[in-house]
């Protein structure tokens, strides 16, 4: 009994004390009463921290290696990694996330738990993201590509060709927000912003405008240019990368607009739910032609399409049915149009050489190449704009240059003569709702530009006269 009195008591006297502390304690107002020692927690927080952190450097290990001189493999041998681990692991990398070309500068992690790996990422340095690899065991059991969080707006571009499309998307086109700080203060921040301009450019005169206009030939100063483009705004580290182009204008300062206009849809001959984005015409023509002008885009001609020419190399004069186009060693090399590789090696005094055979009887060859593009073959399918090997000076060459040629229905043509068929219009209710969409993205283009836009001068209908008896 003597034993649970005591407890009673004790009871007692801890709910008294908590009433007396309750009646004399001060309520205190958010705005009044002992600022919080915030330092107090901020030290027990970071005490907490290091000592997860103890506990983890006792579990988990993390080594980093990067490309550098070498290849993948000694990347991958350089994280401890070798056997049948190294073996998949490249295997992984290469084939299944077709991380195909690494570049100097590309790092690699690998997670170790306990000695045993438990996770490798890779980080290529000029994509958004990483490649990872999980392991259970030791064997690697779900891979997939991870990007970078993103969020995308538009932005609208004007500027006034003065010595070259290049100079001009620099002096104009580089966002502010580029980078974190807003300016470029080191080397990474620089290539980040050659990199934007090498993107933007190449969208605009690889892709958009390669079937309207020859950036070698037309491109006059007093030229103006305007684009509307969508580019992806990553908050993680605050910086900005192009996305693609939704329409564009080219001005000539001699007269005439070329236009690239928007349509989302789905194509008829895809199996694939994908929707796609296509370009037109402001009446709904395709902006696309069944062939390229050209293979190699800024390319210089350096020898054309003739019945008689000296040959360099040979001495003597011979027929030259095709073009050369002059360009750096390894610059690329782009199929001109859709089509099945039915030659892809070494072609005499062609050198490195593929040929391509098209719809409607037409083949195209390319010589003199330095390599090959990747994953192809005799048979492979390639698609316009696809890149199938890059510039060099095999075979019978003075220098590094392309020798393009182009056969109909057996018989060579002249390239720049050939008149290339378009490729299907929008018709009917799909026409119908490119129009309505088109006016719309003008309207928003022209506020975000802040003036109005030029567009194309209906030409006068020509007046019909009754001939006079």
């Amino acid at each position: 009994m003597l034993r649970y009195r005591r407890n009673w008591l004790a009871v007692v006297l801890i709910v008294a004390a908590v009433g007396v502390t309750m009646m004399f304690t001060v309520s205190v107002d958010e705005n009044t009463g002992t600022p919080w020692k915030f330092y107090t927690d901020m030290d027990t927080l970071d005490s907490c921290r290091m000592g997860m952190l103890t506990v983890l450097a006792d579990t988990i290990d993390v080594h980093t290696s990067a490309i550098g001189e070498g290849f993948l493999g000694g990347a991958v041998r350089d994280l401890g990694i070798s056997g049948g681990q190294y073996l998949s692991t490249c295997g992984i990398l290469m084939d299944s996330l077709g991380w195909t070309v690494q570049r100097a500068g590309d790092t690699l992690s690998a997670i170790y738990c306990h000695d045993q790996l438990s996770e490798l990422r890779a980080y290529p340095r000029n994509r958004r993201g990483f490649y990872r690899i999980c392991y259970t065991d030791g064997s690697p059991v779900d891979w997939e590509y991870v990007p970078q969080e993103r969020w995308v707006r538009q932005r609208a571009i004007s500027c006034e060709i003065s010595t070259t499309v290049w100079d001009a998307l620099w002096e104009t086109a580089l966002p502010e927000d580029l980078t974190e700080s807003g300016i470029l203060v080191n080397s990474r921040d620089s290539s980040r912003a050659v990199g934007y301009i090498s993107e933007l450019q190449r969208a605009l005169t690889d892709r958009l405008f390669v079937y309207d206009i020859d950036f070698y030939y037309d491109v006059k100063v007093g030229d103006k240019l305007w684009i509307f483009i969508e580019e992806n705004r990553y908050p993680v580290d605050g910086e900005t990368g192009f996305r693609r182009i939704l329409a564009a204008k080219y001005q000539f300062a001699y007269g005439g607009i070329a236009e690239a206009f928007p349509f989302f849809h789905r194509p008829e001959e895809s199996d694939s739910a994908e929707i796609i984005l296509d370009h037109y015409h402001r009446d709904g023509a395709s902006l696309r032609t069944m062939f390229l002008k050209m293979p190699v885009p800024f390319g210089r001609v350096s020898s054309g399409y003739t019945d008689a020419r000296m040959h360099p190399v040979l001495g003597y004069t011979r027929a030259h049915r095709g073009i050369d186009y002059a360009a750096p060693m390894g610059t690329e090399i782009y199929a001109v149009g859709d089509g099945v590789i039915t030659l892809r090696g070494w072609s005499g005094g062609y050198g490195n050489m593929v040929r391509i055979r098209h719809a409607n009887g037409y083949e195209t060859g390319y010589g003199h190449m330095s390599n090959f593009a990747s994953g192809q073959s005799v048979g492979s399918f390639v698609h316009q704009g696809e890149i199938i090997g890059y510039i060099g000076t095999t075979g019978l060459s003075t220098g590094p240059h392309v020798h393009f040629e182009m056969k109909r229905n057996g018989s060579y043509v002249n390239p720049a003569t050939e008149i290339m068929p378009p490729a299907d219009p929008l018709e009917g209710e799909e026409l119908e709702r490119f129009l309505a969409e088109m006016s719309v993205i003008e309207a928003q283009w022209s506020m975000l530009t802040g003036t109005d836009l030029p567009v194309p001068q209906e030409e006068p209908e020509a007046e019909t006269q009754e001939s006079v008896e």
